[in-house]
């Protein structure tokens, strides 16, 4: 059986029943501004909230031979982790021109 919606149908509902109006939730408001405020302040880094998982994400925008997804628990520990996968990135980056530089071939 098929059924069709009609566009003025929302929210909860029976069949031969009016429909009933569903509240909006927003789900963990100031988790969702912690990231967002995460993602002004660390340019470089999509930064997002997952109310299922109650986990915070960020991935990297720069370029990167693959995809670069970073997750934890706590602000504070993705913080550290996108400071460490910088740091790394930086140091893959400039690996050959400090290896030339302390042999002295440049």
């Amino acid at each position: 059986m098929i059924r069709r919606c009609l566009a003025t149908a929302r929210g909860r509902h029976r069949d031969g029943l009016t429909a009933a109006p569903v509240p909006h939730y927003t789900w963990d408001h100031e988790a969702r501004a912690e990231a967002a405020m995460l993602e002004i302040t660390w340019p470089g880094w999509a930064v997002l909230y997952g109310t299922g998982s109650r986990l915070f994400h960020a991935i990297a925008t720069w370029p990167t031979p693959e995809p670069l997804l970073i997750c934890d628990r706590t602000v504070e520990g993705l913080k550290a982790q996108m400071r460490e996968a910088e740091m790394t990135a930086l140091l893959h980056r400039w690996a050959p021109a400090l290896t030339s530089a302390i042999t002295g071939h440049l």
